[in-house]
């Protein structure tokens, strides 16, 4: 098999998963940045990195941000993890079952260089391998200021996978526009202040195929850790949170206070403090239990869908190509009011109409929304 069919046959594979993006990019587009660009620490010898994406789908992303329903994005984010991992390892036995070639699949998320203590315990964390570094090198988009890869069809709101080979396959074009139009709409959505407002991150400079790319500069990273798995997700002016019902507000919280020892005491007192109400203690021992299966395996890629809770993630769910779309997004989170536990710890909402009357409303529960869809 020569390297332009097997390239067709690895393409086949990937949208036949469900992506719809796909690219492939070089060694050298990637040489001389920061260490998570470096093939070599996966994949001694590798030449090309091959990427794939799957985009969230704006029904669903309307209705996770009105608190309409979360599990649209559940299902989602269970085909760009646990679907794209079976991918990547499919498309790497594709390879090594009909060529001399090497091939190694990149955990799409949960695996730290130096293991998870690692992205517990240091201000910053990095993959073996970033596959947003790679997606740029493959052609798909270009960084965007929350730091996740924008490309010019679905924006930066899609999840990627990817695997590295020692087959030098022809390279895709790099994007030519960067479709990060720097709205900072990420930023407002984040409800932990991990990415800033106005200042560039300057320490690693990142420059793909020639061309530098621009984003945010970065807190520390237990903040956008604890945010997204859903411990915290308090807007600044208490007006909505995330779909958590933790009512804190990291946002507020300079990076000097928020040392490793607030971070610790901030989550040991949600998970078992007097002061924290008992079905919230309950809601946030589970959200431990099932980051603590993924910290495990060092993989979200084997996390079942039964342990796929989606929380927050807005500053990449909410990136959509159309900036009026994002405004629209932006515009529901704003008043889609506050989520609260009841006494039999279930979740429901609280929020203010357009008439000024407090609504109290209970979403589906993933059984429900599973007998409604007929999963």
């Amino acid at each position: 098999m020569d390297l332009i069919e097997l390239k067709e046959n690895i393409k086949i594979i990937a949208l036949d998963s469900g992506a719809n993006l796909f690219g492939v990019g070089s060694r050298e587009r990637l040489e001389g940045n920061p260490p998570s660009a470096d093939m070599d620490y996966s994949l001694p010898r590798a030449q090309s990195c091959i990427i794939w994406a799957y985009p969230n789908d704006i029904e669903a992303l309307e209705n996770y941000f009105s608190k309409k329903e979360r599990w649209s994005i559940k299902v989602l984010q269970d085909l760009g993890y646990a679907t794209g991992w079976r991918t990547a390892q499919q498309i790497a036995k594709f390879i090594e079952d009909n060529t001399d070639y090497k091939a190694h699949p990149i955990i799409p998320n949960g695996k730290y260089r130096g293991g998870i203590g690692s992205a517990m315990k240091n201000a910053e964390s990095f993959p073996p391998f970033s596959l947003r570094y790679g997606a740029v090198a493959a052609g798909l988009g270009h960084l965007g200021w929350s730091g996740n890869l924008v490309s010019k069809e679905y924006g930066g709101s899609l999840y990627l996978d990817g695997v590295l080979t020692t087959a030098p396959l022809e390279a895709d074009p790099m994007a030519e526009e960067n479709n990060c139009n720097q709205c900072k709409i990420c930023q407002k959505v984040c409800t932990t202040g991990y990415v800033a407002k106005e200042e560039p991150e300057e320490r690693q400079p990142v420059v793909i195929g020639g061309v530098k790319q621009t984003y945010g500069k970065r807190g520390t990273y237990m903040r956008c850790g604890v945010g997204c798995a859903g411990f915290t997700g308090l807007s600044e002016d208490a007006t909505w949170s995330t779909w958590t019902a933790d009512h804190t507000c990291l946002k507020k919280i300079p990076d000097k206070d928020l040392t490793r020892g607030y971070m610790r005491n901030l989550v040991q007192q949600l998970m078992s403090g007097r002061e924290t109400p008992r079905q919230l203690r309950k809601f946030n021992q589970r959200i431990a239990a099932s980051f603590a299966k993924v910290g495990k395996s060092e993989n979200v890629g084997l996390r079942p869908i039964e342990d796929t809770n989606p929380r927050c993630g807005n500053c990449n769910f909410i990136c959509v190509a159309d900036p009026k779309k994002r405004a629209e997004l932006y515009k529901m989170l704003k008043t889609s009011g506050i989520m609260y536990l009841d006494d039999k710890g279930r979740e429901y909402v609280k929020k203010i109409d357009e008439n000024g009357k407090e609504i109290i409303y209970y979403p589906p529960t993933w059984e429900e929304y599973k007998k409604e869809k007929g999963i």
